[in-house]
């Protein structure tokens, strides 16, 4: 036998022996000092086994239950609604279990722990080898390799990594993504073509390799994602469109008039990244969107633009559109201090009465101490209107 063979096969049978080991004496403590102690060691099973198995652990669920009814019949007859109720939790904390570790493993890019390839052995520089050992059952194995394929730089890789992406391991889909965007613009055409997988994860990954790739060629798959039916992978795919930056302005711009409401909403993530004036304008227009979803990220995506924003969002408070300058004071307190030059000015001079009273609210939303000092003074301005929005953003700011 080779000395590989031990090693697969624990990783074959270990997981579940600890499974049912556990399982075990849990009944077993039960059989001996009656239902007292066990369901709670049952929910430490689940937690174990939503950790390695995600959503299939709702299998582990059912079995436990089955379990749980069966021990009940052996010591007080026809279960209870009682325990019966028990059963069912077992079931619905073993899919919500494997549910949430699936969405941390997503956001961590993975909860398999490895040590880092540079901490470990030295990699192989035979890219055959190392492509080969990507079919290993070991998925330490599988993750050094990913790693390895990415490091080496050599494209004979791109489409062994890609087919990584649907390992059953997360922290290896993790590595082959990581890998495939260091791979650089070989790897587009396979990643690009994983953004239609039937897999959320494989869909998420690839956008978020593509946006680490930065090339342009893949800016058409990444606009046809932002109508992905995953609220995750769309939020990628307009990240790696903003990654892309000036090449993808024009298309993405043009995604504000779309028909489609999750398409808007994802042009304007990107755009708040890609940043340029005339973003900014097509951002502003923006927030008269119907939707208030395409409005908050409009108005998001102005405040990560920051100061260039200022004098635009300013001319939109006089704007006669309530939509328009709501989302233009929202915008001008998430820019913050850098706004506040701009709006004391705006408050003295502005000719239209919506300007003073726009910039007022800003200045409230800001929050600041410069702010509030300057909200303090408007309180003997002249104009009635002044006075009271100053009184109203300065009852605000005390709130908070």
């Amino acid at each position: 036998m080779s000395p590989a063979g031990p090693s697969k096969s624990a990783e074959a049978w270990g997981r579940p022996a600890v499974i049912v080991l556990v399982t075990a004496l849990a009944v077993l403590l039960d059989l001996t000092f009656g239902m007292i102690a066990y369901t709670h060691l049952f929910y430490l099973v689940l937690i174990i086994a939503a950790f390695w198995y995600r959503r299939r652990a709702i299998v582990v669920g059912i079995l436990l239950a089955m379990a749980h009814v069966t021990v009940g019949s052996i010591l007080y007859g026809t279960p209870d609604a009682g325990i019966l109720v028990n059963a069912a939790a077992f079931v619905v904390a073993a899919y919500l279990l494997g549910y949430l570790f699936e969405i941390a493993g997503r956001r961590a890019g993975g909860l398999h722990f490895h040590i880092d390839e540079a901490g470990g052995a030295a990699c192989d520089r035979d890219t055959r080898r190392l492509i080969a050992r990507l079919s290993s059952r070991d998925p330490d194995t599988r993750y050094r390799a990913a790693g390895c394929l990415g490091d080496a730089g050599n494209p004979a890789a791109v489409e062994p990594l890609a087919a990584l992406l649907e390992d059953p391991e997360v922290g290896v889909r993790w590595k082959a993504t990581e890998s495939l965007g260091r791979l650089g613009t070989p790897a587009v055409r396979p990643l690009t073509a994983s953004l239609r997988s039937e897999n959320v994860d494989v869909r998420w990954m690839a956008a978020v390799a593509l946006g680490e790739i930065g090339a342009p060629a893949a800016i058409p798959a990444l606009m046809a994602a932002l109508d992905d039916e995953d609220a995750y992978v769309r939020s990628r795919a307009a990240l790696a469109l903003g990654a892309i930056g000036e090449p993808a302005r024009e298309e993405v711009a043009a995604a504000l008039s779309d028909g489609n409401t999750r398409v808007r909403r994802g042009a304007a993530i990107a755009l708040g990244s890609i940043g340029g004036e005339r973003v900014v304008e097509a951002l502003v227009e923006t927030l008269r969107d119907p939707d208030g979803g395409v409005r908050q990220r409009a108005c998001a995506a102005l405040g990560d633009i920051g100061e260039p924003a200022v004098q635009p969002l300013i001319e939109a408070l006089g704007t006669e559109n309530e939509l328009l300058r709501r989302g233009a004071i929202a915008a001008l307190g998430l820019v913050g201090k850098p706004a506040v030059p701009a709006l004391a000015m705006a408050l003295r001079h502005g000719d239209d009465r919506r300007v003073p009273a726009g910039a007022i609210h800003a200045l409230g939303e800001i929050g600041d101490r410069r702010s509030a000092d300057i909200l303090i003074r408007a309180l003997e301005d002249e104009r009635e209107e002044v006075r009271e929005a100053a009184r109203e953003a300065l009852a605000g700011i005390r709130k908070t």
